[in-house]
């Protein structure tokens, strides 16, 4: 009998803790303020180039290799309060490590991102670190995540959300390249070489961002760089060029469409005074499901052959993807801007093929923004198809490919310097994009 009042007893001093007891687990699971998750990426591309960047001359052999990604990216938060996040990163060739490898050859393990992100007020936050800047649709700021190492800043970020329709964002940059290996503890003077590091020695940049109604979105961007070189130029001065504009995305009915328009002010790296600018237009319309149309046309000045106004007049998108924009193959603003700038009209079709795949295919024809003239008049550089197909494999793999052709004429072959280049270059590639998330937790 005794044992039977124990029983009962205990049972309903634990019907009455038990209440008390969820409610702490519960307030337990809502103290945890803390998460932290890995993730990585894995990402290898075949490429075979028969003419990609620059065409080949006849009896030039074609490039074959494999380049790889590889990320493992750390994220620490605090609820609102603080945002670690570090992702390293190692970009090599297939074959340039031996099999047995004592020394990294391929040059080991970069940092891609380091930064903090934290709150000022309740509208104000900042980012401190090496981050990836890219605003809009990437035309003058973008992520560059094409290239298998991706493009960063050291820069110092500060958003201001002003209200539901209002965001402001400001970058700041200041560089240095010093000499000597020991720079950390130089005590005077300063030196910067643009061919070894950031391109620029400082920066300061604002983007405004506002919501219109709907789908319809409009920004406005001002950036200041500091161009100066300590290496090739004994003056040492540092020239400022501007670069202002805006940007437009909207959407009706079946419609979507945009619009960029951007100048540059100010002096380039030799000193010479900036007048250039840039504009591009875009429309395209979904037949279907499976169907899209879109049509466009990207402007950049440039310096006309019998210009002898000494102003620099060709325009220079710094720090954008792209090679997004001016065909896949990277004949333009890929570590080559061409002195008469660019005239881009394009048409890309784009197909639903499945629930987990895509094809796209752009038609590009390409001329001088500007009179180019040598031995004769050119009025072409010639036309371009990029074709790309896109599968989802399976939540965290992507199968991407692509086919690419370019049809040289005389004008890309005197701007790029190959005058015995053949008429058809052409390019094939097939990547996979491995982002598996490794570990989650909260505490």
């Amino acid at each position: 009998m005794k044992k039977q009042f124990f029983r009962i007893g205990t049972l309903a001093a634990l019907s009455a803790l038990l209440p008390n007891f969820l409610q702490a687990q519960e307030s337990n699971e809502t103290e945890k303020q803390n998460s932290f998750d890995v993730s990585a990426q894995i990402r290898p591309r075949f490429e075979y180039r028969n003419g990609a960047y620059l065409p080949l001359q006849e009896g030039e052999a074609p490039a074959i290799l494999t380049n790889n990604r590889t990320r493992l990216n750390f994220e620490y938060k605090n609820a609102d309060n603080l945002k670690v996040y570090l992702s390293v990163q190692n970009v090599n060739i297939w074959g340039q490590a031996p099999q047995i490898q004592t020394i990294d050859k391929t040059g080991g393990l970069s940092v891609f991102e380091a930064y903090a992100a934290f709150p000022l007020s309740p509208e104000f936050t900042a980012k401190v670190g090496r981050q990836v800047i890219a605003l809009d649709d990437d035309r003058i700021f973008g992520s560059l995540d094409w290239h298998p190492a991706g493009r960063s800043h050291d820069a110092v970020n500060i958003d201001w959300k002003a209200n539901d329709q209002w965001t402001v964002r400001s970058f700041w940059a200041y560089n240095q390249g010093y000499a000597n290996t020991n720079a950390v503890n130089t005590p005077k003077g300063q030196y910067f070489d643009p061919a070894t590091g950031q391109d620029y020695q400082h920066m300061e940049a604002f983007h405004a961002h506002y919501k219109m109604s709907g789908a319809n979105r409009l920004s406005f961007l001002l950036a200041n760089l500091g161009y100066r070189d300590d290496k090739n130029a004994p003056s040492a001065k540092t020239y400022n060029t501007q670069t202002f504009g805006a940007h437009y995305t909207g959407a009706a009915d079946q419609w979507k469409f945009g619009g960029s328009l951007y100048f540059q002010t100010g002096k380039n790296l030799a000193g010479a005074t900036k007048s250039a600018y840039m504009f591009a237009l875009n429309a395209g319309y979904k037949f279907s499901d499976i169907f899209t149309l879109t049509a466009g046309l990207d402007y950049l000045s440039g310096n006309a052959s019998d210009d002898t106004s000494g102003k620099d007049k060709r325009f220079i998108p710094f720090s954008g993807t792209n090679h997004k924009f001016y065909g896949f193959m990277d004949y333009y603003y890929v570590g080559f801007n061409p002195s008469v700038g660019l005239m881009n009209p394009y048409l890309t079709a784009a197909i639903r093929t499945g629930e987990k795949s895509n094809l796209t295919a752009t038609y590009h024809y390409f001329a001088p923004g500007a009179k180019y003239q040598t031995s004769k008049k050119h009025g072409s550089f010639g036309s371009e198809i990029d074709l790309m197909y896109n599968l989802k494999v399976q939540p965290y793999v992507g199968l991407q490919m692509g086919y690419s052709t370019y049809f040289a004429n005389d004008g890309i072959k005197a701007i790029k310097g190959a005058n015995n280049a053949r008429g058809y270059q052409d390019w094939f590639w097939c990547s996979l994009n491995i982002n598996p998330k490794i570990f989650s937790a909260k505490f």
